[in-house]
């Protein structure tokens, strides 16, 4: 299937060193469409929608920021720290704004397990159905997802 201009923007925006020094999909070879499909398929399988999510990932956001560097406690085994950073990056759909730099680290203390929220990303979550490509830093599985806010509740 050709991919259509608009989402070949994207995809070019999307690149290493436009954007970001590291760009969006990293190493991962699938195309982008095949990306959003198969994180779509599995935020489905898991009963819930790319908006939820990101709801939720945004109240976490927030209460880190609030903290201004100081761990909270998030539910009984999650802690969430901000780090801020100077600067602002835009959206790489285009047309959606900046989005502050920055990042919550999210770990259960439990596992171990941790991930990394940005504004941009759960805002990509939200609007677009994006979670990064594979092997990203800021790649957000969505099973990992599901896991960790389980231990928040709600």
């Amino acid at each position: 299937m050709k991919q259509s201009p608009q989402l070949a923007q994207v995809v070019r925006r999307m690149a290493a060193g436009v954007l970001s020094r590291d760009g969006f999909l990293g190493a991962d070879p699938r195309p982008l469409e095949e990306v959003l499909d198969a994180d779509g398929s599995a935020i489905a399988a898991l009963g819930t929608t790319h908006e939820e999510i990101a709801a939720r990932l945004r109240e976490v956001f927030d209460q880190a920021r609030a903290a201004l560097g100081t761990p909270v406690r998030i539910g009984e085994r999650l802690v969430a720290v901000h780090h801020e950073a100077m600067g602002r990056i835009p959206c790489p759909w285009g047309g959606c704004g900046v989005f502050p730099k920055g990042e919550v680290e999210l770990t259960d203390t439990a596992t171990g397990e941790s991930l990394s929220l940005t504004a941009l990303g759960i805002h990509m979550v939200g609007k677009h159905g994006f979670y990064n490509g594979r092997g990203t830093r800021y790649r957000l599985e969505p099973d990992a997802i599901a896991r960790l806010l389980r231990q928040v509740g709600g």
